[in-house]
């Protein structure tokens, strides 16, 4: 199971990475978001059972997924699932929760369907033979931002509804967390989501440099699937943040490449690498957190301009992050 708690066309198959023209004509059509959570909240407390296989039969194997692994009250198939399903749907806060999410979402299709619904048909048009994912929306308690799995990416409403949103003070949600938890991160989160769970990370060799350089081709993809989003949105960065990134970039690399991290192996530098995080500490505290993937990125754009003829295709195929970076000719 996957999950994350995670260009001019030459011809339809074969497209020159780095520019924006992926061409959609055969691909595009306006997807369906499914809003989970309405059809969840609807259900009446005091008649969970009678509600239970309609539910089963419209969201398939989503729903078990939702009642085991996102709110963690077990599957239908308990005795006592439909009081702990009723104490979650009835507790204040969770309610509170939802109303928001209707309140800042409204009850049809979000507002980022037609970018969502072009980035489904990119991927579509680069890599015909994937079967994209259902998408779906949900009230989560507050865990994961994206529930991918096969054949499904489920986005929690309630980790996008603003940045200093009453729930996030409550919870204590740090700064550098609620920067990105508002309505216009959802279809950046979306389609990263999708590029994690399709081409998922398989080095020849785990290391600093391969995840660094893994998350720099999944980068180049969300680029090529989300040709007109800001950078900031995309990386998840604020401006001064990126250009820091941009005046740092050699001394960053240089410092790496002094201390032997690049194919460190220790769980622990790589995680203060590119992990999520207020800063990167092997650098500044102005630098932002997770700054050895935007460092990856610059690498694997050096790949794809010192190596013309390799497409995206090529690009995440390949899991030989040494012969990448020897490549490269990486020099900031």
């Amino acid at each position: 199971m996957k999950n994350i708690i995670k260009f001019l066309a030459i011809s339809f198959l074969a497209v020159a990475c780095g520019s924006k023209g992926v061409d959609i004509s055969g691909t595009y059509k306006d997807i369906e978001i499914q809003r989970f959570e309405q059809d969840l909240f609807a259900i009446p407390v005091d008649s969970i059972w009678q509600y239970v296989p309609q539910m089963e039969q419209k969201y398939g194997r989503f729903f078990d997924l939702y009642n085991q692994r996102v709110i963690c009250i077990g599957g239908t198939n308990q005795l006592n699932y439909d009081r702990k399903l009723a104490s979650f749907l009835t507790d204040p806060d969770i309610r509170g929760s939802y109303r928001e999410v209707s309140r800042i979402f409204g009850t049809g299709n979000l507002s980022c369907q037609k970018e969502l619904s072009e980035a489904w048909a990119r991927m579509a048009a680069l890599f015909p033979n994937i079967t994209l994912p259902t998408i779906y929306t949900h009230i989560s308690g507050f865990n994961q931002n994206i529930v991918a799995d096969s054949g499904v990416i489920s986005i929690s409403l309630d980790k996008y509804l603003g940045v200093n949103h009453k729930y996030y003070q409550m919870l204590r949600t740090p700064v550098y967390l609620q920067r990105n938890m508002h309505p216009q991160k959802v279809a950046t989160d979306a389609v990263l989501a999708l590029c994690l769970t399709e081409f998922e990370y398989a080095p020849k060799d785990d290391n600093m440099i391969s995840q660094m350089l893994y998350y720099g081709k999944v980068h180049v993809l969300l680029d090529a699937l989300l040709p007109d989003a800001p950078d900031t949105l995309k990386w998840g960065y604020t401006r001064q943040q990126l250009d820091w990134c941009g005046r740092n970039e050699q001394q960053m690399w240089l410092s790496m490449v002094e201390k032997d991290a690049l194919f460190s192996t220790s769980v622990k530098e790589i995680t203060r690498m590119i992990a999520p995080a207020p800063f990167t500490s092997s650098f500044s505290q102005k630098s932002p957190g997770g700054v050895g993937q935007w460092i990856g990125y610059q690498i694997i754009k050096s790949y794809l301009k010192h190596n013309p003829k390799i497409t995206i295709q090529d690009l995440m195929r390949e899991n030989d992050y040494q012969m990448v970076l020897n490549a490269s000719r990486y020099r900031p």
